[in-house]
This record gives structure tokens, sequence and C-alpha cells, in this order.
């Protein structure tokens, strides 16, 4: 008599992964439909045929539409660590550097790896915004985090045993300088090359923040 085939059961970290990337895979197609089509005429549909999903998994994972776009705006920021900027390998390298020139370099080149991924799904969002009052409300959310956000980022820039800054100037001016309209302005307006754009960052962070 031949022994019974036992089924193979899936580990807790292979059902992860899968969920993960199940997760990343409908990130990345909302992300490429909203930005070629935009908002409103992207339907959940139409972005889980991209991702290889039943609607029903969409539904599960994100709950609606607007949420989706919340956490592509996120994912864009985060990047490929999938943790927030404040605690990624490249901050922590920017608060570890003795040299405050070094710093704002390297931090106005991490900068401009961001505005770069998410200028594009914020333009979406604000033109969907105008005609969409949870929307509006959602990207109202999101920009008040963002200022708590500047809050740290003010703290790393100042160096390793520096004592944070603790004028709402800095903050603020790292509000704008980070903004991804500055850069529309400056790489779409005046037709600056991404790394004039970054010269001019670092230039304005380092005599703005940390000389200033």
């Amino acid at each position: 008599m031949t022994k019974p085939v036992k089924r193979r059961r899936y580990t807790s970290a292979a059902r992860e992964a899968q969920a993960a990337a199940t997760r990343g895979a409908i990130l990345d197609a909302a992300h490429a439909l909203f930005v070629a089509d935009g908002y409103a005429a992207t339907t959940l549909q139409s972005i889980a045929a991209r991702a290889g999903v039943a609607v029903q998994t969409l539904f599960a994972v994100f709950g609606n539409k607007r949420e989706l776009l919340r956490q592509v705006i996120e994912q864009s920021v985060m990047g490929d660590e999938s943790i927030p900027v404040n605690e990624s390998a490249g901050a922590m390298a920017i608060a570890a550097e003795p040299d405050p020139r070094r710093r704002a370099e390297m931090d106005a080149a991490m900068s401009r790896t961001i505005v770069e991924r998410v200028g594009p799904i914020v333009r979406v969002a604000r033109e969907a915004a105008a005609s969409d009052p949870e929307l509006a409300r959602l990207l109202d959310t999101i920009k008040a985090a963002r200022r708590e956000e500047m809050i740290a980022a003010a703290r790393l820039l100042a160096g390793p045993g520096k004592p944070p800054p603790e004028r709402e100037e800095t903050a603020a001016t790292l509000y704008v300088l980070y903004s991804p309209d500055v850069a529309d302005m400056l790489m779409g307006d005046y037709g600056w090359s991404p790394a004039r754009y970054e010269r001019w960052l670092a230039d304005m962070i380092y005599e703005t923040v940390l000389r200033g």
C-alpha cells in the first residue's frame, strides 16, 4: 500500500512573501495606470487586470481607490526600502556625515531621487483632488504628515552630535525645498537638468539650513 501524499503546507514566511508580492504588483500597476490615464479614468478593474489579480483581492488589500492612491504615493516616497525616508540607510548616512557641505550634497541627491519618483503621481493626485473633496482631504492629511517629517529631516541634517534645530523656519524651509512643485518649476519651466537641480538644492540646503 502506498503512503498517502502529504499536502505541502505553506509556511507563514511564504504566505507573507506572497502577500507582499501581490501588494507590490497592485501598487506598481496602479502607479503606471494613474500616471498614464489619470485618476478618474483608471478603474479598479483595470488595475487588477494589469496586476494579474482578482478585483476582490484588490478590495481586500486596499479597500478603495483613494486608499490605493495614498499608498501609491507613500510607496513612491519610500522607494525600494519600503521604510520611512528618515529611517532609511541613506538618511542614516547623512546623519552620520561630519562635513556639513557633504551632508547637503548627500541630502540633495536623495531628495532628487525621491522627487523624480513621486512627482508624477503627486501631479495626478492634485488634479484629481480639484474635483474630489474626499481626495482633497486625503491630500491635506498627506501634507500634514509631510510637515511633521520635516522636523525629523532637520534633525538628521544637523549632523552627528549636534542639537536638533529649534526654529520652525528650518522645517518650513525644507518643506519648500523638497517640494515636487519646486522641482517642476526648475526642471520644467526653466528646463534645468536633474543634475543642475540637484546642485542648486545642495547649495540651498547648505546656505539656508546648515549655515543659516
